[in-house]
């Protein structure tokens, strides 16, 4: 039985990526072809894997393209730490962005729900958010300042 590949081109259309996309992961080394059909490059089931990984990683998991192709392909044979400490690092960010998100749907949902006619501009709630944000802001500026 012959394994199915598949072009760059419908590759790129069933990932919902772009045909240069596919051609920048190949010149980095990030995915490479199974092989060619003639000058078109082709993939196969297990390239489909790969790319559905960096997708995961890159896209999905917010990790640079550097970031995905040490995950997955810059570790030596067996040592799998320098992998691991970029999926580590890249869980503490989306753990943080994850934190940022939560905070700023509880101000929008207290928004919706607020008492106040104008909550934008009398809203005390969203006021001492504001407040402890510049509060914030003038200390981290004031700290560095000589």
């Amino acid at each position: 039985m012959v394994a199915m590949r598949y072009s760059i081109s419908e590759v790129a259309r069933y990932f919902g990526t772009a045909v240069s996309a596919l051609r920048y992961y190949d010149q980095i080394g990030l995915l490479r072809p199974a092989g060619r059909r003639g000058t078109v490059r082709a993939y196969g089931r297990d390239e489909l894997y790969r790319l559905a990984l960096i997708q995961l990683l890159h896209q999905d998991g917010m990790m640079s393209l550097a970031e995905t192709a040490t995950a997955i392909s810059g570790n030596q044979p067996g040592d799998q730490t320098a992998g691991r400490l970029v999926i580590a690092e890249s869980m503490r960010e989306m753990r943080h962005q994850i934190q940022r998100l939560r905070e700023a749907e509880r101000v929008l949902e207290h928004l919706l729900t607020c008492p106040r006619k104008d909550p934008i501009r009398d809203c005390p709630v969203l006021r001492a958010q504001l407040e402890h944000t510049v509060d914030t802001a003038i200390g981290t500026v004031d700290d560095r300042s000589p």
